[in-house]
């Protein structure tokens, strides 16, 4: 009797499962659902690696910061990113997918005071483009020990600023016009760095022919004017070529030695008294 009832079950079990099966299947719900045709072809190829811009399509910012800004991050994606889409919140593996800068740059390019790449290039896609921060603004002289140390060896109202005063952007070289008007028209930002160092200003350094200077006029006016104007030989030469520092008023003797003889230099020990002005030196007329 068991037997039979058991039997019994299971019929009663399959005729359910048939029913709703047939409730699946039926017109009616066939038209609620969509049926996609198996189509196993499309797996038959591997896929090939995706080009950055492919990438982009999904990664636009992280595409468009590279095409912008990427220097020498300008390569394919793979060449960092080996996992795809394996990112879980559950598990919080974020930082175990990102690559690591060491992956590529073996040693510490700043030294072993700066480990935390990310704390001053926050974005590996625009690796020279460096926000600044508080962080990063205190360590301008860890990187930086030129600058610092010459503003002050050599104190100006330059030392009296912070660095970002006039570099208002990581990496930025300002013009000095920013701040500072030109000495004369038509001068270029290249023209003050023959005579002025930013971090030291106040030390006026001259560099041979490349030294401009039409810009001398702006402060001596009426040397220039004699100079620029006279018939003598000193009328051929740089200002520098006598003036090899500035402010430095040079002897005769450094060019002519004694070319009179020892009478004339004893009776006379004073070249001006005979040559008047070294910028507009008597001229002999011509015959």
């Amino acid at each position: 009797m068991k037997k039979y009832i058991s039997t019994k079950n299971e019929v009663r079990r399959l005729l359910l499962a048939a029913f709703c099966v047939a409730i699946m299947v039926s017109p009616a719900m066939a038209a609620d659902m969509v049926m996609i045709p198996h189509t196993p072809e499309l797996y038959e190829k591997t896929p090939e690696a995706l080009a950055p811009a492919q990438c982009g399509q999904c990664h636009t910012r992280h595409f468009a910061n590279l095409q912008k800004d990427g220097r020498k991050h300008q390569f394919a994606c793979q060449n960092c990113h080996t996992k795809f889409h394996e990112y879980n919140p559950s598990k919080g593996n974020y930082s175990d997918l990102m690559p690591k800068c060491n992956s590529c740059h073996l040693t510490l390019p700043h030294g072993d005071k700066f480990t935390e790449c990310l704390n001053c290039h926050t974005n590996p896609h625009t690796p020279r483009n460096v926000p600044f921060s508080d962080y990063l603004i205190s360590q301008c002289g860890n990187c930086h020990t030129g600058p610092g140390e010459m503003l002050a060896k050599f104190p100006s109202k330059h030392t009296e600023q912070g660095c970002t005063a006039c570099h208002t952007k990581h990496g930025l070289i300002p013009t000095c016009f920013d701040c500072h008007e030109p000495h004369i028209q038509g001068q270029v930002f290249e023209d003050c760095l023959t005579c002025h160092n930013p971090h030291k200003p106040l030390e006026i350094m001259f560099h041979g022919d490349e030294t401009k200077v039409d810009t001398c006029q702006a402060c001596h006016e009426e040397v220039y004017g004699k100079w620029s104007t006279t018939k003598a030989k000193h009328g051929t030469f740089s200002c520098v070529r006598c003036h090899e520092k500035h402010g430095q008023i040079p002897k005769c003797q450094n060019c002519h030695d004694y070319p009179h003889g020892e009478a004339i230099h004893k009776q006379v020990p004073r070249c001006l008294d005979c040559h008047l002005d070294v910028h507009d030196l008597p001229v002999r007329p011509a015959d």
